[in-house]
Protein backbone atom coordinates (compact mmCIF):
# COMPACT_ATOMS: atom_id res chain seq x y z
CA UNK A 1 0.00 0.00 0.00
CA UNK A 2 1.40 3.21 -0.75
CA UNK A 3 0.18 6.96 -0.83
CA UNK A 4 1.76 9.31 -3.60
CA UNK A 5 1.37 13.40 -2.49
CA UNK A 6 2.32 14.59 -5.98
CA UNK A 7 0.82 15.16 -9.81
CA UNK A 8 1.38 13.30 -12.68
CA UNK A 9 0.48 10.08 -10.70
CA UNK A 10 -1.70 8.67 -13.84
CA UNK A 11 0.14 6.14 -16.86
CA UNK A 12 1.88 8.64 -19.93
CA UNK A 13 -0.42 9.42 -22.60
CA UNK A 14 -3.25 8.91 -20.18
CA UNK A 15 -6.14 11.81 -20.74
CA UNK A 16 -7.73 13.09 -17.40
CA UNK A 17 -11.25 13.27 -16.92
CA UNK A 18 -12.86 16.76 -17.72
CA UNK A 19 -15.47 18.47 -15.37
CA UNK A 20 -13.19 17.74 -12.27
CA UNK A 21 -15.38 19.58 -9.48
CA UNK A 22 -13.46 22.61 -7.17
CA UNK A 23 -12.87 21.54 -3.64
CA UNK A 24 -15.66 23.29 -1.76
CA UNK A 25 -15.13 25.72 1.41
CA UNK A 26 -16.67 23.00 3.26
CA UNK A 27 -14.91 20.92 5.59
CA UNK A 28 -12.59 18.73 3.43
CA UNK A 29 -11.71 15.77 4.30
CA UNK A 30 -8.47 13.63 3.75
CA UNK A 31 -7.69 10.60 1.31
CA UNK A 32 -7.90 7.16 3.63
CA UNK A 33 -4.69 6.04 4.60
CA UNK A 34 -4.81 2.57 2.73
CA UNK A 35 -7.65 1.09 0.35
CA UNK A 36 -9.11 -2.14 1.30
CA UNK A 37 -9.84 -4.18 -2.16
CA UNK A 38 -11.58 -7.29 -1.32
CA UNK A 39 -13.51 -10.23 -3.34
CA UNK A 40 -16.51 -12.46 -3.17
CA UNK A 41 -16.72 -16.26 -2.16
CA UNK A 42 -18.49 -18.43 -2.96
CA UNK A 43 -19.87 -19.07 0.66
CA UNK A 44 -21.48 -15.55 0.61
CA UNK A 45 -18.21 -13.79 2.33
CA UNK A 46 -15.00 -11.78 1.53
CA UNK A 47 -11.62 -12.08 0.95
CA UNK A 48 -8.51 -10.03 0.59
CA UNK A 49 -7.85 -8.93 -3.29
CA UNK A 50 -4.17 -8.23 -3.39
CA UNK A 51 -0.97 -8.95 -5.76
CA UNK A 52 -0.24 -12.22 -4.05
CA UNK A 53 -4.12 -12.91 -3.97
CA UNK A 54 -5.31 -12.37 -7.72
CA UNK A 55 -8.76 -12.90 -8.37
CA UNK A 56 -9.37 -15.36 -11.20
CA UNK A 57 -10.94 -14.18 -13.80
CA UNK A 58 -12.60 -16.92 -16.38
CA UNK A 59 -12.27 -16.29 -19.81
CA UNK A 60 -15.81 -16.71 -22.02
CA UNK A 61 -17.62 -15.71 -18.82
CA UNK A 62 -20.34 -12.79 -19.01
CA UNK A 63 -20.51 -12.16 -15.25
CA UNK A 64 -17.24 -13.00 -12.95
CA UNK A 65 -17.37 -12.59 -8.53
CA UNK A 66 -17.72 -8.82 -7.67
CA UNK A 67 -14.70 -7.31 -6.55
CA UNK A 68 -14.78 -4.40 -4.67
CA UNK A 69 -12.68 -1.54 -3.22
CA UNK A 70 -13.89 0.16 -0.12
CA UNK A 71 -12.48 3.43 0.23
CA UNK A 72 -12.63 5.08 4.63
CA UNK A 73 -11.50 8.18 4.65
CA UNK A 74 -12.01 11.21 7.37
CA UNK A 75 -15.00 13.03 8.56
CA UNK A 76 -15.30 15.70 5.35
CA UNK A 77 -16.34 15.79 1.66
CA UNK A 78 -14.07 13.90 -0.99
CA UNK A 79 -14.77 16.14 -4.13
CA UNK A 80 -13.76 15.89 -7.39
CA UNK A 81 -12.06 12.04 -6.63
CA UNK A 82 -11.18 10.12 -9.74
CA UNK A 83 -10.46 6.45 -9.64
CA UNK A 84 -8.38 4.16 -11.96
CA UNK A 85 -7.46 0.29 -12.76
CA UNK A 86 -4.09 -0.24 -14.27
CA UNK A 87 -2.89 -3.31 -15.55
CA UNK A 88 1.09 -2.86 -15.85
CA UNK A 89 2.64 -2.08 -19.33
CA UNK A 90 5.30 -5.26 -18.00
CA UNK A 91 2.36 -7.56 -17.47
CA UNK A 92 0.60 -6.86 -20.76
CA UNK A 93 3.48 -7.68 -22.58
CA UNK A 94 3.97 -10.93 -20.80
CA UNK A 95 0.76 -11.90 -21.61
CA UNK A 96 1.36 -12.07 -24.95
CA UNK A 97 -2.07 -9.78 -25.77
CA UNK A 98 -1.86 -5.98 -26.78
CA UNK A 99 -2.80 -3.53 -24.30
CA UNK A 100 -6.30 -2.89 -27.03
CA UNK A 101 -6.72 -6.90 -26.67
CA UNK A 102 -7.01 -6.76 -23.44
CA UNK A 103 -9.73 -3.74 -23.43
CA UNK A 104 -11.77 -5.39 -25.84
CA UNK A 105 -11.14 -8.75 -23.51
CA UNK A 106 -12.18 -7.73 -19.94
CA UNK A 107 -14.93 -4.95 -19.59
CA UNK A 108 -15.94 -4.46 -16.05
CA UNK A 109 -19.07 -2.46 -15.19
CA UNK A 110 -17.84 -0.40 -12.20
CA UNK A 111 -20.02 0.78 -9.70
CA UNK A 112 -19.41 3.61 -7.29
CA UNK A 113 -21.14 5.20 -4.32
CA UNK A 114 -21.30 6.67 -0.67
CA UNK A 115 -22.78 5.70 2.65
CA UNK A 116 -26.07 7.05 1.56
CA UNK A 117 -26.73 6.61 -2.21
CA UNK A 118 -25.28 4.93 -5.74
CA UNK A 119 -22.97 7.70 -7.76
CA UNK A 120 -22.13 5.73 -10.99
CA UNK A 121 -22.49 2.61 -12.85
CA UNK A 122 -21.22 2.05 -15.93
CA UNK A 123 -18.26 0.85 -18.22
CA UNK A 124 -15.08 3.31 -17.76
CA UNK A 125 -13.20 4.11 -20.12
CA UNK A 126 -9.91 2.71 -21.48
CA UNK A 127 -6.67 4.53 -22.11
CA UNK A 128 -3.84 2.64 -23.46
CA UNK A 129 -0.36 4.46 -21.86
CA UNK A 130 2.32 5.25 -24.47
CA UNK A 131 4.44 2.84 -22.12
CA UNK A 132 1.67 0.12 -22.94
CA UNK A 133 0.05 -0.03 -20.01
CA UNK A 134 -3.76 -0.42 -20.01
CA UNK A 135 -6.01 1.95 -17.87
CA UNK A 136 -9.68 1.72 -16.89
CA UNK A 137 -10.37 5.27 -15.63
CA UNK A 138 -13.35 7.07 -13.88
CA UNK A 139 -15.26 10.45 -14.57
CA UNK A 140 -14.90 12.89 -11.86
CA UNK A 141 -17.15 11.93 -8.38
CA UNK A 142 -17.76 13.46 -4.83
CA UNK A 143 -17.82 11.38 -1.59
CA UNK A 144 -19.88 12.97 1.21
CA UNK A 145 -20.11 12.12 4.78
CA UNK A 146 -22.58 9.73 6.87
CA UNK A 147 -22.18 9.22 10.34
CA UNK A 148 -19.42 11.76 10.76
CA UNK A 149 -17.32 9.88 8.45
CA UNK A 150 -16.67 9.30 4.85
CA UNK A 151 -16.94 6.14 3.32
CA UNK A 152 -17.59 4.96 -0.14
CA UNK A 153 -17.03 1.75 -2.55
CA UNK A 154 -16.21 1.17 -5.73
CA UNK A 155 -17.71 -2.45 -6.87
CA UNK A 156 -16.23 -4.19 -10.02
CA UNK A 157 -18.39 -6.69 -11.77
CA UNK A 158 -15.76 -8.42 -14.05
CA UNK A 159 -16.89 -10.06 -17.53
CA UNK A 160 -13.68 -11.50 -20.00
CA UNK A 161 -14.18 -12.78 -23.28
CA UNK A 162 -12.88 -15.88 -24.65
CA UNK A 163 -8.72 -16.41 -25.32
CA UNK A 164 -6.51 -18.75 -26.47
CA UNK A 165 -4.14 -18.13 -23.50
CA UNK A 166 -3.98 -17.75 -19.37
CA UNK A 167 -2.25 -14.53 -17.94
CA UNK A 168 -1.48 -12.87 -14.86
CA UNK A 169 -2.27 -9.19 -15.06
CA UNK A 170 -0.42 -7.00 -12.29
CA UNK A 171 -3.69 -4.17 -11.57
CA UNK A 172 -3.29 -1.02 -9.33
CA UNK A 173 -6.48 0.52 -8.14
CA UNK A 174 -6.01 4.03 -7.65
CA UNK A 175 -8.28 6.74 -5.99
CA UNK A 176 -6.91 10.40 -6.92
CA UNK A 177 -7.98 13.89 -5.41
CA UNK A 178 -8.37 17.13 -7.18
CA UNK A 179 -4.83 18.32 -6.25
CA UNK A 180 -3.11 15.39 -7.49
CA UNK A 181 -2.83 13.45 -4.13
CA UNK A 182 -3.19 9.23 -4.56
CA UNK A 183 -3.69 6.58 -2.33
CA UNK A 184 -3.25 2.78 -4.58
CA UNK A 185 -3.51 -0.42 -3.99
CA UNK A 186 -1.88 -3.20 -5.77
CA UNK A 187 -5.24 -5.63 -6.81
CA UNK A 188 -4.06 -8.71 -9.66
CA UNK A 189 -5.98 -10.66 -12.28
CA UNK A 190 -5.49 -14.00 -13.26
CA UNK A 191 -7.55 -14.45 -16.56
CA UNK A 192 -7.83 -17.86 -17.12
CA UNK A 193 -8.23 -18.79 -20.81
CA UNK A 194 -10.96 -21.27 -22.03
CA UNK A 195 -9.06 -22.14 -25.12
CA UNK A 196 -11.43 -20.44 -27.89
CA UNK A 197 -10.17 -17.26 -30.19
CA UNK A 198 -10.16 -13.54 -29.11
CA UNK A 199 -12.14 -11.04 -30.29
CA UNK A 200 -10.60 -9.92 -33.40
CA UNK A 201 -12.81 -6.70 -34.12
CA UNK A 202 -10.89 -3.27 -34.02
CA UNK A 203 -12.80 -0.37 -33.32
CA UNK A 204 -13.31 2.58 -35.97
CA UNK A 205 -14.80 6.09 -36.62
CA UNK A 206 -17.42 6.39 -39.29
CA UNK A 207 -16.31 7.85 -42.54
CA UNK A 208 -19.52 8.79 -44.89
CA UNK A 209 -19.59 8.56 -48.62
CA UNK A 210 -21.56 9.76 -51.16
CA UNK A 211 -22.58 6.46 -52.49
CA UNK A 212 -20.08 4.79 -55.36
CA UNK A 213 -20.87 1.94 -57.08
CA UNK A 214 -17.78 -0.29 -56.52
CA UNK A 215 -19.23 -3.44 -57.86
CA UNK A 216 -21.57 -4.32 -60.82
CA UNK A 217 -21.17 -7.71 -62.63
CA UNK A 218 -23.98 -6.91 -65.01
CA UNK A 219 -21.19 -4.51 -66.60
CA UNK A 220 -17.43 -5.50 -64.66
CA UNK A 221 -17.17 -3.18 -62.06
CA UNK A 222 -15.32 -4.21 -59.59
CA UNK A 223 -15.34 -7.99 -60.97
CA UNK A 224 -15.41 -9.99 -64.28
CA UNK A 225 -18.45 -9.54 -66.06
CA UNK A 226 -21.24 -11.91 -66.00
CA UNK A 227 -23.51 -13.52 -62.98
CA UNK A 228 -22.14 -15.29 -60.31
CA UNK A 229 -23.18 -19.02 -60.55
CA UNK A 230 -24.42 -21.05 -57.51
CA UNK A 231 -21.49 -21.90 -54.57
CA UNK A 232 -19.55 -19.57 -56.00
CA UNK A 233 -18.19 -16.34 -55.04
CA UNK A 234 -17.01 -12.61 -56.33
CA UNK A 235 -13.61 -11.02 -53.98
CA UNK A 236 -14.24 -7.04 -54.29
CA UNK A 237 -11.40 -4.88 -53.26
CA UNK A 238 -12.38 -2.19 -51.17
CA UNK A 239 -9.56 -0.66 -49.27
CA UNK A 240 -7.61 1.34 -51.89
CA UNK A 241 -10.75 1.77 -54.04
CA UNK A 242 -13.95 4.21 -54.47
CA UNK A 243 -12.51 7.18 -52.33
CA UNK A 244 -11.76 4.23 -49.29
CA UNK A 245 -8.00 4.38 -48.44
CA UNK A 246 -5.68 1.57 -48.85
CA UNK A 247 -4.92 0.96 -45.06
CA UNK A 248 -6.71 1.65 -41.37
CA UNK A 249 -10.09 0.16 -42.15
CA UNK A 250 -11.82 -1.81 -39.98
CA UNK A 251 -15.18 -2.49 -41.88
CA UNK A 252 -17.13 -0.86 -44.46
CA UNK A 253 -20.66 -0.29 -45.25
CA UNK A 254 -22.38 -1.62 -48.92
CA UNK A 255 -25.54 -1.00 -50.08
CA UNK A 256 -25.84 -4.82 -52.02
CA UNK A 257 -28.23 -5.81 -54.57
CA UNK A 258 -28.84 -9.09 -56.31
CA UNK A 259 -30.79 -9.05 -59.63
CA UNK A 260 -31.50 -10.99 -62.80
CA UNK A 261 -31.74 -14.47 -59.68
CA UNK A 262 -32.96 -17.54 -61.57
CA UNK A 263 -33.32 -19.65 -58.39
CA UNK A 264 -34.70 -18.34 -54.90
CA UNK A 265 -31.49 -17.96 -52.81
CA UNK A 266 -29.39 -15.83 -50.30
CA UNK A 267 -25.95 -13.83 -50.43
CA UNK A 268 -23.55 -13.92 -47.64
CA UNK A 269 -20.94 -11.31 -47.16
CA UNK A 270 -17.48 -11.67 -45.56
CA UNK A 271 -14.29 -10.67 -44.97
CA UNK A 272 -12.02 -12.36 -47.40
CA UNK A 273 -9.48 -14.40 -46.57
CA UNK A 274 -11.94 -15.90 -43.34
CA UNK A 275 -13.78 -19.06 -43.44
CA UNK A 276 -17.35 -18.69 -44.44
CA UNK A 277 -20.13 -17.99 -41.59
CA UNK A 278 -23.60 -19.36 -41.69
CA UNK A 279 -24.80 -15.79 -42.05
CA UNK A 280 -26.94 -14.54 -44.40
CA UNK A 281 -26.81 -11.19 -46.00
CA UNK A 282 -29.90 -10.69 -48.37
CA UNK A 283 -32.63 -13.77 -49.70
CA UNK A 284 -34.88 -13.64 -53.05
CA UNK A 285 -36.79 -15.54 -54.60
CA UNK A 286 -36.14 -16.71 -58.46
CA UNK A 287 -36.72 -13.15 -60.74
CA UNK A 288 -36.77 -10.89 -57.69
CA UNK A 289 -34.31 -7.82 -57.35
CA UNK A 290 -33.12 -7.36 -53.63
CA UNK A 291 -31.11 -4.80 -51.79
CA UNK A 292 -30.11 -4.67 -48.12
CA UNK A 293 -27.37 -2.43 -46.52
CA UNK A 294 -24.44 -4.81 -45.34
CA UNK A 295 -22.08 -3.80 -42.89
CA UNK A 296 -18.48 -6.04 -42.72
CA UNK A 297 -15.09 -6.33 -41.55
CA UNK A 298 -12.79 -6.15 -44.54
CA UNK A 299 -10.19 -8.93 -45.28
CA UNK A 300 -6.70 -8.51 -44.64
CA UNK A 301 -6.18 -7.91 -48.04
CA UNK A 302 -9.05 -5.63 -48.00
CA UNK A 303 -11.12 -7.31 -49.79
CA UNK A 304 -14.79 -8.78 -49.01
CA UNK A 305 -16.39 -11.64 -50.47
CA UNK A 306 -19.62 -12.21 -51.82
CA UNK A 307 -21.07 -15.65 -51.90
CA UNK A 308 -24.74 -16.76 -54.14
CA UNK A 309 -25.99 -20.23 -52.76
CA UNK A 310 -27.85 -21.03 -55.70
CA UNK A 311 -29.10 -20.52 -58.84
CA UNK A 312 -27.12 -17.56 -61.08
CA UNK A 313 -27.81 -13.51 -60.03
CA UNK A 314 -25.97 -10.43 -60.71
CA UNK A 315 -24.87 -8.32 -57.89
CA UNK A 316 -23.95 -5.24 -57.47
CA UNK A 317 -22.92 -3.10 -54.76
CA UNK A 318 -22.91 1.02 -53.72
CA UNK A 319 -20.28 1.97 -51.11
CA UNK A 320 -21.75 4.17 -48.77
CA UNK A 321 -18.65 4.82 -46.17
CA UNK A 322 -16.18 3.04 -44.17
CA UNK A 323 -14.78 2.57 -40.62
CA UNK A 324 -10.78 3.95 -39.94
CA UNK A 325 -9.28 3.14 -37.56
CA UNK A 326 -7.43 6.11 -37.35
CA UNK A 327 -9.81 8.22 -35.03
CA UNK A 328 -10.36 10.80 -37.69
CA UNK A 329 -14.24 9.50 -38.42
CA UNK A 330 -17.36 10.06 -36.93
CA UNK A 331 -18.55 8.80 -33.66
CA UNK A 332 -22.72 6.86 -33.83
CA UNK A 333 -25.29 7.94 -31.22
CA UNK A 334 -28.93 6.76 -31.55
CA UNK A 335 -31.66 8.62 -31.80
CA UNK A 336 -34.64 6.69 -32.33
CA UNK A 337 -36.63 4.64 -33.99
CA UNK A 338 -38.38 7.36 -34.63
CA UNK A 339 -40.66 8.40 -37.39
CA UNK A 340 -39.43 11.43 -39.40
CA UNK A 341 -40.60 11.26 -42.56
CA UNK A 342 -44.13 9.95 -44.11
CA UNK A 343 -45.79 11.28 -47.47
CA UNK A 344 -48.51 9.58 -46.81
CA UNK A 345 -49.77 11.90 -44.18
CA UNK A 346 -47.14 15.08 -44.47
CA UNK A 347 -44.82 14.29 -41.89
CA UNK A 348 -41.74 15.72 -42.32
CA UNK A 349 -42.44 16.55 -45.80
CA UNK A 350 -45.77 17.50 -48.18
CA UNK A 351 -48.46 14.85 -47.84
CA UNK A 352 -48.18 13.40 -51.77
CA UNK A 353 -46.03 10.37 -53.07
CA UNK A 354 -42.64 10.80 -54.56
CA UNK A 355 -43.29 11.23 -58.61
CA UNK A 356 -41.69 10.14 -61.68
CA UNK A 357 -38.03 11.74 -61.78
CA UNK A 358 -39.29 13.51 -58.92
CA UNK A 359 -37.54 14.37 -55.89
CA UNK A 360 -38.60 14.76 -51.86
CA UNK A 361 -36.39 16.96 -49.63
CA UNK A 362 -35.92 16.27 -46.09
CA UNK A 363 -34.82 18.50 -43.28
CA UNK A 364 -33.03 15.93 -40.74
CA UNK A 365 -30.65 18.31 -38.57
CA UNK A 366 -31.77 20.59 -35.79
CA UNK A 367 -35.24 18.09 -35.14
CA UNK A 368 -35.96 14.92 -33.81
CA UNK A 369 -33.24 14.65 -31.53
CA UNK A 370 -30.44 15.11 -34.23
CA UNK A 371 -28.54 18.48 -33.81
CA UNK A 372 -28.73 21.57 -35.56
CA UNK A 373 -24.69 21.07 -36.83
CA UNK A 374 -21.96 18.98 -36.47
CA UNK A 375 -23.63 15.94 -38.16
CA UNK A 376 -21.64 14.26 -41.10
CA UNK A 377 -23.84 11.39 -41.77
CA UNK A 378 -27.25 9.76 -40.88
CA UNK A 379 -29.25 6.23 -40.43
CA UNK A 380 -32.77 6.02 -41.98
CA UNK A 381 -34.83 2.80 -42.46
CA UNK A 382 -36.52 4.08 -45.48
CA UNK A 383 -39.57 2.31 -47.24
CA UNK A 384 -41.42 2.45 -50.26
CA UNK A 385 -44.96 1.94 -50.53
CA UNK A 386 -48.43 2.11 -52.79
CA UNK A 387 -45.51 1.97 -55.70
CA UNK A 388 -47.67 2.38 -58.98
CA UNK A 389 -45.03 0.64 -61.04
CA UNK A 390 -41.56 -0.71 -60.85
CA UNK A 391 -38.36 1.23 -59.96
CA UNK A 392 -35.63 2.32 -57.94
CA UNK A 393 -34.71 4.99 -55.15
CA UNK A 394 -31.73 6.48 -54.47
CA UNK A 395 -31.12 8.75 -51.46
CA UNK A 396 -28.28 11.18 -51.36
CA UNK A 397 -26.96 14.77 -49.63
CA UNK A 398 -29.33 17.42 -50.80
CA UNK A 399 -27.08 20.04 -52.51
CA UNK A 400 -25.00 16.99 -54.22
CA UNK A 401 -25.28 15.50 -57.59
CA UNK A 402 -27.64 13.12 -57.58
CA UNK A 403 -25.35 9.63 -57.94
CA UNK A 404 -25.76 6.29 -60.30
CA UNK A 405 -26.55 4.31 -56.61
CA UNK A 406 -29.48 2.85 -55.58
CA UNK A 407 -30.73 2.18 -51.85
CA UNK A 408 -33.93 0.42 -52.79
CA UNK A 409 -35.31 -1.48 -55.70
CA UNK A 410 -39.53 -2.14 -55.91
CA UNK A 411 -42.18 -4.11 -57.88
CA UNK A 412 -45.85 -2.62 -58.61
CA UNK A 413 -47.69 -2.62 -55.55
CA UNK A 414 -44.61 -3.82 -53.31
CA UNK A 415 -43.76 -2.53 -49.86
CA UNK A 416 -40.08 -2.61 -49.39
CA UNK A 417 -37.90 -1.06 -46.44
CA UNK A 418 -33.90 -1.20 -46.79
CA UNK A 419 -31.80 0.54 -44.24
CA UNK A 420 -29.62 3.93 -45.61
CA UNK A 421 -26.49 5.70 -44.32
CA UNK A 422 -25.90 8.89 -46.18
CA UNK A 423 -24.36 11.80 -45.75
CA UNK A 424 -26.51 15.36 -44.90
CA UNK A 425 -26.20 18.33 -47.07
CA UNK A 426 -24.48 21.37 -45.95
CA UNK A 427 -27.54 22.62 -45.22
CA UNK A 428 -28.66 19.02 -43.03
CA UNK A 429 -31.19 18.04 -45.60
CA UNK A 430 -31.15 14.54 -47.34
CA UNK A 431 -33.04 14.25 -50.57
CA UNK A 432 -35.01 10.59 -52.27
CA UNK A 433 -35.28 10.22 -56.11
CA UNK A 434 -37.92 8.06 -57.65
CA UNK A 435 -37.24 6.68 -60.91
CA UNK A 436 -40.51 5.48 -62.26
CA UNK A 437 -44.22 5.96 -61.55
CA UNK A 438 -45.14 7.38 -58.02
CA UNK A 439 -44.54 5.42 -54.69
CA UNK A 440 -45.03 7.01 -50.79
CA UNK A 441 -42.01 7.23 -48.84
CA UNK A 442 -41.50 6.67 -44.88
CA UNK A 443 -38.43 7.25 -43.74
CA UNK A 444 -37.41 6.37 -40.07
CA UNK A 445 -34.50 8.31 -37.78
CA UNK A 446 -32.23 4.95 -36.23
CA UNK A 447 -29.29 7.28 -35.37
CA UNK A 448 -26.70 10.36 -36.74
CA UNK A 449 -23.14 10.27 -36.62
CA UNK A 450 -20.94 13.45 -35.57
CA UNK A 451 -17.97 14.10 -33.34
CA UNK A 452 -19.31 12.82 -30.63
CA UNK A 453 -20.90 9.25 -29.44
CA UNK A 454 -20.00 5.89 -30.05
CA UNK A 455 -17.16 3.82 -32.00
CA UNK A 456 -17.88 0.32 -34.04
CA UNK A 457 -16.85 -2.46 -33.12
CA UNK A 458 -16.57 -4.99 -35.86
CA UNK A 459 -17.37 -8.82 -35.04
CA UNK A 460 -19.59 -10.64 -38.16
CA UNK A 461 -21.69 -11.63 -39.53
CA UNK A 462 -22.01 -13.90 -36.18
CA UNK A 463 -26.10 -15.91 -36.44
CA UNK A 464 -27.22 -14.84 -33.00
CA UNK A 465 -30.93 -15.71 -33.26
CA UNK A 466 -33.04 -18.42 -34.69
CA UNK A 467 -36.17 -19.11 -33.75
CA UNK A 468 -35.98 -22.13 -36.38
CA UNK A 469 -33.96 -23.57 -33.89
CA UNK A 470 -33.24 -22.23 -30.84
CA UNK A 471 -30.58 -19.85 -30.95
CA UNK A 472 -30.56 -16.73 -28.74
CA UNK A 473 -33.56 -18.92 -26.38
CA UNK A 474 -36.45 -17.99 -29.21
CA UNK A 475 -37.24 -22.06 -29.67
CA UNK A 476 -40.67 -21.10 -31.80
CA UNK A 477 -42.02 -18.63 -34.34
CA UNK A 478 -43.15 -15.18 -33.07
CA UNK A 479 -46.52 -14.69 -32.51
CA UNK A 480 -48.07 -11.30 -33.00
CA UNK A 481 -47.87 -9.24 -30.25
CA UNK A 482 -46.09 -11.15 -28.51
CA UNK A 483 -42.48 -9.46 -28.65
CA UNK A 484 -39.29 -12.32 -28.82
CA UNK A 485 -36.70 -11.28 -26.88
CA UNK A 486 -32.50 -11.20 -27.41
CA UNK A 487 -29.53 -11.04 -24.57
CA UNK A 488 -27.09 -10.00 -27.31
CA UNK A 489 -24.86 -8.82 -25.08
CA UNK A 490 -22.86 -11.47 -24.64
CA UNK A 491 -19.22 -13.19 -24.83
CA UNK A 492 -21.21 -16.02 -26.48
CA UNK A 493 -22.16 -13.60 -29.20
CA UNK A 494 -18.56 -12.09 -29.15
CA UNK A 495 -19.50 -8.86 -27.81
CA UNK A 496 -19.32 -7.51 -24.06
CA UNK A 497 -21.92 -8.00 -21.49
CA UNK A 498 -21.61 -4.48 -20.75
CA UNK A 499 -20.69 -1.00 -22.18
CA UNK A 500 -22.45 -1.72 -25.27
CA UNK A 501 -24.30 1.15 -26.61
CA UNK A 502 -26.28 -0.29 -29.80
CA UNK A 503 -26.09 -3.30 -32.00
CA UNK A 504 -25.94 -3.85 -35.84
CA UNK A 505 -28.07 -6.51 -36.70
CA UNK A 506 -29.58 -8.23 -40.01
CA UNK A 507 -32.78 -8.99 -39.55
CA UNK A 508 -34.31 -11.76 -41.32
CA UNK A 509 -38.52 -12.70 -41.44
CA UNK A 510 -39.31 -16.08 -42.74
CA UNK A 511 -42.30 -18.43 -43.21
CA UNK A 512 -44.56 -15.65 -42.13
CA UNK A 513 -48.34 -17.03 -42.18
CA UNK A 514 -49.75 -13.36 -42.95
CA UNK A 515 -48.65 -9.81 -44.27
CA UNK A 516 -46.92 -8.25 -41.52
CA UNK A 517 -44.05 -5.96 -40.07
CA UNK A 518 -41.51 -6.39 -37.60
CA UNK A 519 -39.94 -3.84 -34.78
CA UNK A 520 -36.53 -3.70 -33.53
CA UNK A 521 -36.04 -2.03 -30.36
CA UNK A 522 -34.31 -1.84 -26.90
CA UNK A 523 -36.41 -4.22 -24.05
CA UNK A 524 -36.57 -1.22 -21.56
CA UNK A 525 -40.31 -1.69 -20.55
CA UNK A 526 -40.90 1.76 -22.18
CA UNK A 527 -43.52 1.99 -24.93
CA UNK A 528 -42.62 0.33 -28.35
CA UNK A 529 -41.51 2.75 -31.16
CA UNK A 530 -44.26 2.95 -34.17
CA UNK A 531 -41.38 2.65 -36.61
CA UNK A 532 -40.58 -0.89 -38.39
CA UNK A 533 -37.75 -2.31 -39.84
CA UNK A 534 -39.50 -5.13 -41.98
CA UNK A 535 -42.36 -5.34 -44.12
CA UNK A 536 -43.76 -8.85 -45.59
CA UNK A 537 -46.19 -10.92 -47.33
CA UNK A 538 -47.59 -14.57 -46.13
CA UNK A 539 -44.96 -16.78 -46.92
CA UNK A 540 -42.14 -14.45 -47.76
CA UNK A 541 -38.30 -14.24 -46.53
CA UNK A 542 -37.15 -10.76 -46.08
CA UNK A 543 -34.48 -9.67 -44.65
CA UNK A 544 -33.34 -6.07 -43.90
CA UNK A 545 -30.54 -4.23 -41.70
CA UNK A 546 -31.54 -2.70 -38.33
CA UNK A 547 -28.82 -0.40 -35.98
CA UNK A 548 -31.08 -0.56 -32.37
CA UNK A 549 -29.90 0.92 -29.05
CA UNK A 550 -29.13 -1.68 -26.61
CA UNK A 551 -30.45 -2.66 -23.34
CA UNK A 552 -29.84 -4.66 -20.04
CA UNK A 553 -32.62 -6.89 -20.87
CA UNK A 554 -31.93 -7.36 -24.34
CA UNK A 555 -33.03 -6.45 -28.06
CA UNK A 556 -37.66 -6.95 -28.59
CA UNK A 557 -38.74 -7.94 -31.52
CA UNK A 558 -42.44 -7.30 -32.63
CA UNK A 559 -44.91 -9.16 -35.04
CA UNK A 560 -47.46 -7.64 -35.95
CA UNK A 561 -49.30 -10.12 -37.65
CA UNK A 562 -49.91 -13.68 -38.27
CA UNK A 563 -46.44 -15.76 -37.13
CA UNK A 564 -43.18 -15.27 -38.25
CA UNK A 565 -39.56 -17.39 -38.02
CA UNK A 566 -36.87 -14.54 -36.95
CA UNK A 567 -32.96 -14.75 -37.99
CA UNK A 568 -30.48 -12.17 -36.68
CA UNK A 569 -27.26 -12.06 -37.48
CA UNK A 570 -25.04 -9.53 -35.65
CA UNK A 571 -22.29 -7.17 -38.02
CA UNK A 572 -20.80 -5.62 -34.76
CA UNK A 573 -21.35 -2.74 -32.00
CA UNK A 574 -21.33 0.41 -31.08
CA UNK A 575 -19.49 1.48 -27.95
CA UNK A 576 -18.31 4.58 -25.94
CA UNK A 577 -14.67 3.72 -26.42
Amino acid sequence: MRINRRTGLLAAGAVLATGLLPVQSAVAAQLPAQLNPVCDTANGGSRPWTADQPFTLKGGNDFNTYCRVRINGYGGDLRGLTASYTISAASVTASGYTARQLARMIVPEVGVGDATHSISNGVWTPVVGEDGSLSLRSAAFDLLPAWGQTIGTVDFLFSASSGPRSARLHGTFALTSAQGDSVQADADLDYVADGHPAPTGQAGTFKPLTPVRALDTRSAIGAPKGPVGPGREVALQVAGANGVPASGVTAVVLNVTATDTTHDGYVTVYPHGTARPTASSLNFKAGQTVPNLVTVPVGADGKVSLYNFLGTTSLVADISGYYTSDGTGSRYTTAGPTRVMDTRYGTGVAKAPAGPNGQVDLQVTGRSGVPASGVTAVVLNVTATNASRGGYLTVYPHGEQRPTASNLNFTAGQTVPNLVTVPVGADGKISFYNFLGTTDLVADLAGYYSGSGSVFVPTGPTRVLDSRNGTGGVNSPVWSGNPAVLQVSSWKNGIPAFGVQAVALNVTATNPTAASYVTVYPNTGADRPTASNLNFTAHQTVANAAITPNARNGVAFYNFAGTTDLVADLAGYFTAD
